[in-house]
């Protein structure tokens, strides 16, 4: 045995010594590359297939939560038919959460899940540079320390979206965020001090975003109320129960 591993390296060390000085380290270097060319294609393949579950199967499945959310308004009145659509949603819901988890690993991006109120404060940062509108976060002691993944990236949507208007139509000077554990689910509010939103009741209205806030919200068990008056602001409040307080274990 003992010979036999002797020989393999000196064969080893005959075929090193026959490449050169320098074209060990060239295959190497071409190894290396081949390398790099195969991760950049494993990682392409990756993003196109995450964008096709998400265009196809994460949207139906989107639709689908917010359209069981309508039908139990219509039905609030039949009991075992709101608990049976409920128990729908919720297997929804969890689909969505795990196909949602595929699509981080698959876009190779970072979770936001355990530093979302630094995420949250960045972006206020940046919102405040650009625009000039004072902007404040405060957060609740009582905050979770991890929020699941699909809470962290629907809630961090909803402030994106909720301070886009205030930059876009509010013609506020001030901004707060306000992030607070209420009961089992936690709660998020973004009030301006702008002029108010016109028409707020038509969610349809382009370039608002309201409804997807709303959507988001829902898909996570929650609801989003926005309350605004002319000349006096507008209060964007999501709240979302249970399932934005699981930790990672």
């Amino acid at each position: 045995m003992r010979e036999e591993g002797s020989r393999r390296v000196s064969w080893q060390t005959r075929r090193d010594e026959d490449r050169g000085p320098g074209q060990g380290r060239e295959e190497d270097l071409a190894r290396l590359g081949l390398d790099e060319l195969t991760r950049r294609a494993e990682s392409e393949v990756k993003r196109r297939l995450a964008r096709e579950l998400h265009d196809s199967v994460a949207q139906i499945l989107t639709q689908m939560v917010v359209d069981m959310e309508s039908f139990k308004l219509d039905q609030s009145d039949q009991r075992q038919v709101v608990e049976r659509v409920d128990h729908l949603q919720e297997s929804t819901r969890e689909v969505l959460t795990n196909l949602r988890q595929l699509l981080y690993e698959l876009r190779e991006e970072p979770s936001i899940d355990s530093c979302f109120v630094q995420s949250v404060r960045q972006l206020l940062g940046r919102f405040e540079r650009s625009t000039g509108i004072r902007s404040k976060l405060r957060v609740s002691a009582r905050w979770p320390s991890r929020l699941s993944a699909a809470t962290a990236h629907n809630l961090y949507r909803i402030v994106e979206e909720a301070l886009n208007n205030v930059r876009l139509h509010s013609g506020a000077a001030r901004v707060d965020v306000l992030l607070q554990a209420v009961g089992d689910g936690v709660a998020l509010t973004v009030r301006d001090d702008g002029r108010g939103i016109q028409g707020l009741g038509d969610e349809q209205r382009s370039g608002m975003g309201l409804l997807g806030m709303r959507e988001r919200a829902a898909l996570l068990g929650g609801k989003v109320n926005i309350i605004s008056r002319g000349g006096r602001g507008t209060t964007v409040r999501a709240v979302v129960p249970r399932i934005a307080k699981e930790m990672s274990r």
